[in-house]
């Protein structure tokens, strides 16, 4: 299949995948408002648009023949502000400006695969200044991004390597802190059950005293 025309009629699409044809070009989306999920990997589009008005969430347009216009091939991504999960793995992104023109401002990116496209090795400390860069962001290529990841990345983007260690050892004695609150809580916890079970048996020896009385 080289086209998407004739899907428009189809308005109750909620996920769409067409995947592994010959599609060229996106379009003839327009009226498919409930779509959420949109599969165009493995095709042979060369620019992101038609994305206008819709609300999907996931989008899926690995290997594929993306950049070779620059920025300008990613900017239809800022017409669906929806937009959580975005597969460009293996196109020919080469621009690192995409980060700032387009990554940036997209204040609900949650998931992102970039792998095998040639900004990335142009982007110093690759991974530490997307996720500093992209305050939402969870999940990056291989790995997701943890609370610590993103705290080491933006203390780097602070202040370098040395701020990075100092946010380290922070980190290090908050754990430390909250490992030793929950050994204490615990102890707490065993020692009021001690107090309670001391309590019931002294309860039930006055009991079995009075009656005997």
């Amino acid at each position: 299949m080289q086209s998407l025309d004739g899907l428009q009629s189809n308005v109750e699409l909620v996920s769409l995948y067409m995947h592994e044809n010959c599609i060229r070009k996106m379009e003839h989306l327009s009226t498919l408002r409930n779509l959420r999920v949109l599969n165009l990997a493995d095709n042979c589009i060369e620019r992101i648009e038609g994305l206008q008005g819709l609300n999907i969430d996931t989008l899926y347009l690995g290997r594929n023949r993306i950049g070779h216009g620059g920025v300008d091939d990613l900017r239809g991504l800022l017409e669906c502000p929806s937009l959580t999960c975005i597969d460009l793995q293996n196109n020919y992104i080469e621009d690192e400006a995409v980060l700032s023109e387009v990554f940036e401002r997209m204040p609900h990116l949650k998931v992102l695969y970039l792998l095998n496209n040639g900004f990335t090795k142009k982007i110093k400390n690759y991974r530490k200044t997307m996720t500093a860069k992209l305050p939402s962001l969870t999940y990056l290529d291989d790995r997701p991004v943890f609370e610590e990841d993103r705290r080491h990345a933006e203390a780097f983007a602070r202040g370098g390597i040395e701020e990075e260690r100092k946010e380290r050892d922070k980190i290090r004695k908050e754990t430390a802190a909250k490992e030793e609150a929950n050994r204490q809580a615990f102890k707490d916890m065993i020692a009021k059950a001690k107090e309670e079970r001391r309590l019931a048996r002294e309860a039930e020896e006055k009991l079995k005293q009075t009656v005997e009385v």
